[in-house]
């Protein structure tokens, strides 16, 4: 048995259509990019939402007030329209995370809000994991140090037997720093590689 694969969820088993969002502003006259900018430009919002210091509900409440005050009714449409999806899962990577349980303990980790388990249900993956690390409920966010410590310490596994995949550099370097072996996601066929070396 291997040691623990720890997984990213969006932009790893989790794809988004990049036309979400702007789908979303021009159905309802928002300026091109003013949705995305409520979302994720606020980075304080957003830690907050993604640290469980305000619900998703609360976060989304929040930007469609914003949005509200300045286009009207319209802005508060856009945030509904852009809520409804939860994505789609890359059929790929839940090949791989399958084969992999037969061998290890498979875990995604998430900066994720309080929505998260509602999107698992949805996306038919609540029953895919044998630990999931939301750090909404964690308290902690990649890529603080304190994330991958917690989360080595849950598995209660040395940090060097878990495998790490994200997408995001930043996320891969932290946890590299801790002693997590890593693997940068780019693909399924790269990730397929790392994991059979």
């Amino acid at each position: 048995m291997s040691g623990p694969l720890v997984i990213d969820f969006d932009g790893v088993l989790r794809v988004w259509d990049p036309a979400i969002i702007a789908d979303a502003e021009a159905a309802h006259g928002l300026p091109a990019g003013r949705l995305r900018e409520a979302v994720f430009d606020d980075v304080s919002r957003l830690h907050r939402a993604v640290t469980g210091e305000i619900t998703d509900e609360e976060w989304r409440e929040q930007i469609a007030r914003e949005l509200e005050a300045s286009f009207g009714p319209g802005g508060r449409r856009a945030v509904a329209q852009w809520s409804l999806p939860a994505g789609r899962v890359d059929d790929e990577v839940l090949h791989l995370l399958r084969r992999e349980r037969g061998r290890r303990t498979i875990a995604l980790f998430s900066n994720a809000t309080t929505r998260l388990d509602a999107d698992l249900d949805r996306l038919r993956l609540s029953g895919e994991f044998d630990v999931v690390f939301n750090s909404s409920t964690l308290g902690l966010a990649k890529p603080a140090d304190e994330a991958f410590v917690a989360v080595a310490e849950t598995l209660d596994a040395d940090p060097a037997d878990c495998f790490f995949v994200d997408d995001s550099k930043a996320n891969v370097r932290a946890a590299a720093g801790v002693g997590f072996r890593t693997h940068l996601y780019v693909d399924a066929t790269h990730l397929d590689r790392a994991l059979t070396r």
